[in-house]
């Protein structure tokens, strides 16, 4: 079997899934559910991207979360792992959990040649389709 790095998006009020290995919360980044014209909308969708891009903290947080997995990822996957389980978490499980899984996503699907280690990449956001409510 090909060794998997699983990027996962939940909402925390769905609970948080019990086989991740790392668990990334971004409830901190203002939440586009509050936004009338974003909140039916999911972090898959531009303009939920460019709402939460628009904020410094996004910005500074996904950098730092991609230098610290860079440098975890080549080292897991080298054990005698399988998989590595990556989980984000925001509120519901839509918009910025979901948006960060991407932006990780993009930038991994790129990468695992300089990692020098076959893997792939898979993402599942589980609570995407879950109705949008406080």
């Amino acid at each position: 079997m090909k060794k998997q790095l699983v990027l996962s998006s939940f909402g925390f009020k769905y609970g948080v899934p019990p086989d991740a290995n790392y668990v990334f919360d971004v409830r901190f980044i203002p939440n586009p559910f509050y936004v009338a014209e974003l909140k039916l909308l999911s972090g898959k969708d531009e303009q939920v991207r460019n709402y939460i891009r628009s904020f410094a903290e996004t910005n500074s947080f996904l950098t730092s979360s991609i230098f610290f997995l860079d440098f975890v990822v080549p080292r897991y996957l080298e054990a005698d792992r399988e998989t590595l389980h990556v989980a984000i978490g925001c509120t519901g499980g839509r918009h910025r959990s979901v948006a960060f899984a991407e932006w990780l996503g993009e930038h991994y699907g790129c990468v695992p040649t300089e990692f020098g280690i076959d893997f792939e990449v898979v993402l599942r956001h589980r609570d995407i389709d879950k109705t949008p409510e406080p």
